[in-house]
């Protein structure tokens, strides 16, 4: 970082955005942890400590492990943020937030960097750094905790491409270094979020538009020969994710087969209006929620799946048109193109994922979008100077600062919605009434501030959408039992079974059901159904302990009691409970 230097023209812009971003994302920092920070840092006591056994359970879990839950999620260096993270203020929230906010501060630096590298002008790097700054659909990776993946692997790809750029374009003794330290990036990025696996191409686009002097098709064998050890890396990666660290499915999140997970076609198809979703919220960003719906489409010659079809066809020309005639337009429009596009490969429905959109999923593409668009900007800026259009000059100038303060005061009004969680998701109820996950998270909201009737209300609306998701049937099934309705309690849970039979909760309400009406081996039952989901958590084996001592089953009591010992390193006073029944079971 040190060809920087401390010339004016460069610690100026980088100044303005450190203070800027500073600035905006300062509306974050009391924001309380909420949804997702819940089941990966507040209950997760693997994220409480930065040790040995919960660094190799990082690395040998899914993200929700630490819980009792499955995921396809793996993200252990994303975790040892969280660790340090805690360790220094427990769930008080502004340590993650100034950790949050200093990546996404650190990406914009990174953008200005590297595009001032690539491109020799400070102005254009300044332009697009900033609007990646301040852009408010980063509310969405930053201001909420649980997607600082985004961010972070964000920040890994970004070193790498800012050293693999100078280990190819340098006449320094640091090539080599430097090509070791970008593969060290990739493999931390790798460890951060799933979509590391995009680097090598990223890589290879930015050799074949500005690094080498070859044509199109020579530059793209030469890039391979030389970006083979980041595509190795992520080989290997893969091989990994498939095999050994296949928690649940990686390659597909749907538990059930339908049309949009079966077929690459329809996925792809659904996906290209989102395409045009997407460039609309880029550069309008108005009715910023989460959990957006979209519609599947089947076939090519839907609304409005064809006319983007055209779209894209048209841009592929236009990338033709260039090739053959403006060399350096290419390369740009090239390179902005790839770092659009590739981004979004991963969630662009070749794998069936998760959802269908989500606004943090641009967190990254953007830089490609405004790659193109500030080039464009700052040429037209050049026009109106050459032709002493003065008025139109200063008129696009103010239109500039207009529209970079309209992004900011958005940034800043999407972090303070993020700091009142129920004012958050009943937000997002304006665009998605029928979301289950929203009416079920509104109803733990009120739960959790004791307003069961409205909590009960909002669970039930969750529950009657549609039976794909088991919380919802198992929060309202913990509102009936609290109030004595044990019958119906005992159905909510049974249906939540039905929906999830992996969903671990209602067992353990069912067993505690039981035992207390006396039906000990129904409750026996549901005791060892949750020994097979949640195995290293030491509460179960305490309550099992406890079920078998009461059928006079001493031998599997004291077995319960060591197993639970075993796993009881990260809750001391389920251990002390533990050790306190081994001496009575010993006597």
């Amino acid at each position: 970082m040190h060809n920087l230097g401390f010339k004016k023209e460069t610690w100026l812009p980088i100044a303005i955005l450190i203070i800027t971003g500073s600035f905006i994302y300062s509306f974050n920092l009391n924001n309380q942890l909420f949804w997702d920070d819940n089941d990966w840092i507040i209950n997760n006591n693997f994220v409480h400590a930065i040790s040995w056994d919960n660094i190799k359970f990082w690395l040998t879990h899914n993200t929700l492990a630490g819980v009792g839950l499955k995921s396809n999620y793996y993200r252990p260096f994303l975790f040892f943020t969280f660790a340090a993270n805690y360790m220094a203020a427990g769930i008080k929230p502004l340590a993650y937030h100034l950790t949050s906010n200093f990546i996404h501060i650190f990406n914009g630096i990174l953008i200005f960097w590297l595009v001032r590298e690539v491109f020799k002008r400070r102005l254009l790097a300044f332009l697009v750094s900033i609007l990646f700054l301040v852009h408010p659909l980063q509310t969405e990776a930053i201001t909420y905790i649980s997607g600082r993946g985004d961010a972070l692997v964000a920040m890994f790809m970004l070193l790498a491409l800012v050293l693999f750029h100078r280990a190819e374009t340098k006449n320094e003794g640091w090539g080599e270094k430097n090509k070791i330290l970008s593969l060290i990036c990739l493999v931390l990025g790798l460890l951060s979020r799933e979509t590391g696996i995009i680097f090598p191409f990223l890589a290879l686009a930015l050799y074949v538009s500005f690094i080498s002097k070859d044509r199109f098709i020579a530059s793209i064998k030469r890039g391979l020969m030389i970006t083979w050890p980041y595509f190795a890396a992520v080989i290997v990666y893969g091989i990994l994710r498939l095999t050994v660290l296949n928690f649940q499915n990686t390659l597909n999140f749907y538990a059930a087969p339908n049309p949009y997970s079966e077929n690459l076609h329809i996925r792809l198809f659904s996906f290209l209006p989102i395409l045009w979703s997407y460039v609309k919220l880029l550069i309008i960003p108005m009715g910023l929620h989460m959990e957006r719906s979209a519609i599947v489409y089947t076939s090519l010659f839907q609304w409005p799946v064809w006319p983007v079809f055209l779209g894209l066809i048209g841009l592929l020309a236009w990338l033709r048109h260039l090739y053959k005639n403006q060399a350096t337009a290419f390369r740009i429009w090239f390179l902005g193109v790839a770092l659009f596009f590739i981004p979004l490969g991963p969630v662009s429905g070749i794998a069936p994922i998760n959802a269908l959109i989500y606004e943090h999923w641009l967190y990254l593409p953007m830089v490609g979008f405004w790659l193109v668009f500030s080039f464009y900007l700052i040429k037209l800026f050049d026009y109106f100077k050459t032709k002493r259009l003065l008025i139109a000059h200063y008129s696009l100038l103010m239109g500039l600062v207009v529209y970079l303060f309209f992004f900011s005061y958005q940034s800043i009004q999407r972090n303070l919605l993020w700091g009142d969680p129920l004012a958050f998701y009943l937000d997002i109820l304006k665009y998605e009434p029928d979301s289950v996950r929203i009416n079920n998270n509104i109803g733990n909201t009120y739960y959790n501030r004791k307003d069961l009737e409205n909590a009960e209300k909002y669970y039930r609306i969750a529950a009657s959408e549609e039976d794909i998701f088991a919380e919802p049937h198992f929060n309202l099934g913990s509102i009936l039992q609290s109030r004595g309705d044990i019958y119906g309690a005992i159905k909510e849970f049974e249906k939540a079974i039905e929906i999830n039979p992996d969903f671990f909760y209602p067992y353990q309400n069912l067993a505690v059901i039981y035992a207390q009406q006396g039906n000990l081996a129904k409750a026996i039952e549901n005791i060892e159904k949750l020994k097979m989901l949640i195995p290293d958590n030491p509460r179960v084996y305490y309550n099992s302990a406890l079920i078998y001592i009461a059928i006079n089953n001493k031998k599997k009591a004291l077995e319960d009691v060591n197993l639970g010992l075993q796993y009881s390193q990260q809750d001391s006073t389920m251990g002390k409970l533990l050790e306190e029944l081994s001496l009575k079971l010993l006597k």
